[in-house]
Parts: C-alpha cells; structure tokens; sequence
C-alpha cells in the first residue's frame, strides 16, 4: 500500500495540473496492463503477477485507496495469483503421483512430502462452460484500471511456501477490493462485487474451507439476483459453483437442488437461442446441449454413492501400487 500523503490531492491541485499528471501517468498504467493482460492470457503468471502489482501501485497513487479502478485492479492482481498458485499445486500433485506409480521417491523426497501444505490441494477441472467467453475483467482497460502494487515473493522459499503464500495473498487482495466495491451502489460496480466474491469463493474452493466458500458463494448470488435474468449463464455458473461447494461441505440434498436451478436456467436459456437462426444462437443452442449433459451428469454422480475400490479384485502390481500411493498421500496430509 503507499501512503495516502503520496496521493495525488485533486482539492489542492489545479485542474491543469491534476489533468498533466493523470496524462503523464495513463501511457504507463496502458503499458503494463497490456504487458499483464497478455501474460495472463499466456498462463505466465509471475509476469502478470509483476506487472499487475506495479500497476496497482501506480493506480493507487493516482486515483487514491478507495477508487474503483483501484479495486478493480486489485481484482486482476488477485486474479494472477491465485492462477499461480493453482497452476504450482497441480504441478506438485503431479510429480507426487508420478513418483509414487514409479516408486522413485527416496527417503529425502518421502520426507519432503510430510510438509506438504495441506491447503489448496484439490483441483475443480471439467466444470461445464457457463459462460461463451472467459472475460478477464479488463472492460474499462481503456480508462487504465490496474491491479494492486504488491510485489510477488520471489524469494528462495520451498514451493509449498510459496503456493500457500500465493493463496493468502490473493484472498487478501480480493478481499480489499471487496470491501471497495461494496461501497458501490450502481448495477454495474454490484455486479463487479460480486465477480470478486465468487473469486473469494474459488479461493476457498481451492483452500478446501468449504464452508467460507458456501458464504463467498451465497452472498454473490444474492447480489447477481437482483440484475440478471432467469437464463442468464453467468447465473448458471454461480448456481453451479454454490453446489458444488455445498457438495463438498457434505451437503449432498442442497447441492442437487442447486442443481435443479442450474438445469432450469440453461434450459430458459436453451428456449431462447432455439428460436433464433442466427449461426450464433445455433453455436450457442449446440454448446447448451452439451453443458446440460455435463450438469446432468454430475447429479447423477452426486446421487449415487461412490463405490470404494476393491483392493482383492487389483492384479499384484496394481494394488502394491494403490497402498504405495495411499500411504503417501496420507503422509502428505
């Protein structure tokens, strides 16, 4: 954070001098969330990392601590590392489950793997496409919003550190920005609000506090309510997100009604595009299809109870392997 006396007081300042500085400054802020947006979009995180952080510093010296653009920029920040930290744990999961297939864990590695962070260590992959497009929340890049100005640790910490760090940080960040944005009361700056508690909720998601993200969830629901309508997708995904965090805070009854609206949402929205022949709508029309398979499918999975693996029925080499990898993971916990 810099300090509020370093800020640019527009009450003291001319106009013509207030207006040469956000001039001087608006090519830099262009620069770096342009060098921060195609680094995300690349999957190189430390850089967006990097470049969100000197623009949030720079953003928050300009338009002060309470600017939405500044929030929002916290936003993207948060954003970049919890990205991180998600793409570094599943690559420790990764080479854990390969060296245990392979038994190349040595006694130094094996205790390694007693540190393992015990936070953040599941990965949500195959969710359905709610939405058509992914948005980076960059809508309003043209007006310089940016993201917050703390530098990532790039010190010779252990991985598991870092990863862990990464998660707190980005809940920190968003959790600023939260409190922003919720000052707000326009529909747009409501429905950016709750963009942010549903990345609070991923947060939780992937911290495994199932609990927090049933909250993150809900109140975001809430909020979107009130301006979407009832076939929007982005309203799908949030009703889908909310079930599954209640699907794994051992809610199974809550998370199938959820379900329910998520059905009953892309089906409205299904209704709509069938009635159009615009290529568009048929694209879209196809893609519903497949979306309401993947949720159909899921609450099928939800209601029937997973079977445990029969260890009797494994050949030799596949069951020295399962309690190979069980006892280690049990270490890693």
């Amino acid at each position: 954070m810099t300090d509020k006396g370093k800020q640019v007081d527009t009450s003291q300042v001319p106009d013509d001098e207030t207006q040469s500085a956000f001039t001087a400054v608006m090519p830099v802020i262009s620069d770096l969330l342009e060098i921060g947006t195609r680094a995300f979009a690349l999957g190189e995180w430390e850089e967006a990392i990097d470049s969100f952080g000197q623009l949030a510093s720079i953003t928050e010296q300009t338009f002060g601590s309470e600017s939405p653009r500044y929030a929002d920029g916290l936003v993207l920040y948060g954003r970049a590392l919890l990205q991180h930290a998600i793409e570094q744990n599943a690559l420790m999961a990764e080479k854990t489950l390969a060296d245990a297939a392979t038994g190349n864990l040595g006694k130094e590695e094996e205790d390694e793997t007693a540190g393992l962070p015990t936070k953040a260590n599941i990965s949500f992959e195959g969710e359905p496409d709610f939405r058509q497009i992914e948005s980076l929340a960059l809508e309003d890049a043209e007006n310089g919003e940016s993201s917050k100005g703390k530098q990532a640790d790039t010190g010779e910490e252990e991985e598991d550190e870092e990863e862990e760090d990464d998660f707190a940080a980005a809940w920190d960040v968003l959790d600023l920005a939260r409190v922003i944005q919720a000052k707000a009361t326009d529909s747009k700056s409501q429905l950016k609000y709750a963009e942010t508690l549903m990345l609070l909720g991923d947060v939780s998601m992937e911290s495994e506090n199932f609990g927090q993200a049933v909250k993150d969830f809900s109140e975001a629901l809430e909020v979107k309510m009130q301006y979407l309508d009832d076939s929007s997708r982005e309203l799908a995904e949030l009703y889908y997100k909310l079930a599954l965090a209640y699907e794994y805070n051992q809610d199974t009854s809550k998370a199938l009604e959820l379900m329910n609206d998520v059905e009953r949402i892309l089906g409205n929205r299904l209704k709509i595009v069938q009635a159009s022949d615009k290529d568009e709508d048929v694209a879209e029309a196809e893609s519903l299809v497949e979306v309401l398979a993947d949720v159909a499918s899921k609450i099928e999975e939800w209601k029937s109870p997973q079977k445990p693996v029969d260890i009797n029925a494994m050949t030799p080499e596949e069951s020295a392997m399962a309690e190979k990898a069980k006892a280690m993971f049990k270490e890693a916990m």
